[in-house]
């Protein structure tokens, strides 16, 4: 039976069965998995079973859905290890993790409410998740290259540069020596194309710099960077 792991900052939180045909995901009473939180609408996404396979779709929602960092409309087929992005929730297919510490505690207590059918996170159970995966997840970059992996905090104040020159931040095996410029702006975080040639990508499209969103893949000289936002 295929399964789904709801992920809050990066952290397993429950996991669920799907034993059904079809699984709707919002805010409001009446969908299967209902998430209180206002960062998910209120019919945000659903979750169909296709011949043998699995479908996503988003259904109007103000956020978006996005499917591995992309943001989706109409059905995308969905393969074991994909990461649906709901508001700050994810929901990673066919991938059971184990659960954090603060998920088991939480999913014993009362607040999250057992409706027949279906599955509850109640709002004091969603501040008690938020609450504590915000105190261990900062905006960083996950990186790839020629490779080689890794990770980089971002803190505000502080811009990073990646590339292939020893001043850089991140050292990459491969690209210009000043690469890509990642920068926290009054609105957020932005990405910046330094080199005069190579073309840098972000969700697929080829700009010269662009706001980040969290899940936001950035491509340029065989380098791939993952954003994710803090929460």
């Amino acid at each position: 039976m295929p399964k789904l792991t709801l992920v809050l900052g990066r952290k397993p939180m429950k996991a669920y069965d799907l034993d059904q045909d079809s699984i709707s995901v919002g805010r409001e009473p009446g969908v299967d998995i209902v998430i209180d939180n206002v960062s998910v609408s209120r019919e945000h996404c659903v979750l169909r079973k296709e011949g043998d396979g699995w479908v996503v779709a988003d259904l109007g929602s103000s956020n978006g859905t996005y499917l591995n960092g992309n943001r989706i409309g109409s059905g995308h087929a969905i393969v074991a290890g994909d990461e649906i992005g709901i508001g700050k929730f994810s929901l990673l297919f066919e991938k059971e993790l184990d659960l954090a510490p603060e998920a088991k505690e939480t999913a014993s207590t009362s607040d999250a409410i057992d409706y027949s059918g279906t599955i509850q996170i109640g709002a004091k159970e969603v501040e008690k998740l938020l609450d504590a995966s915000s105190k261990k997840r900062k905006a960083h970059i996950a990186w790839e290259s020629g490779g080689r992996q890794g990770e980089h905090q971002l803190e505000a104040g502080f811009s990073v540069l990646i590339g292939t020159d020893d001043l850089c931040d991140i050292r990459v095996p491969k690209g210009p020596k000043h690469h890509l410029l990642f920068i926290r702006t009054k609105d957020g975080y932005e990405v910046r194309n330094l080199a005069m040639f190579g073309k840098m990508t972000v969700g697929s499209r080829a700009t010269k710099k662009a706001r980040l969103k969290d899940g936001d893949i950035v491509e340029m000289g065989g380098a791939k960077l993952t954003f994710a936002d803090e929460l």
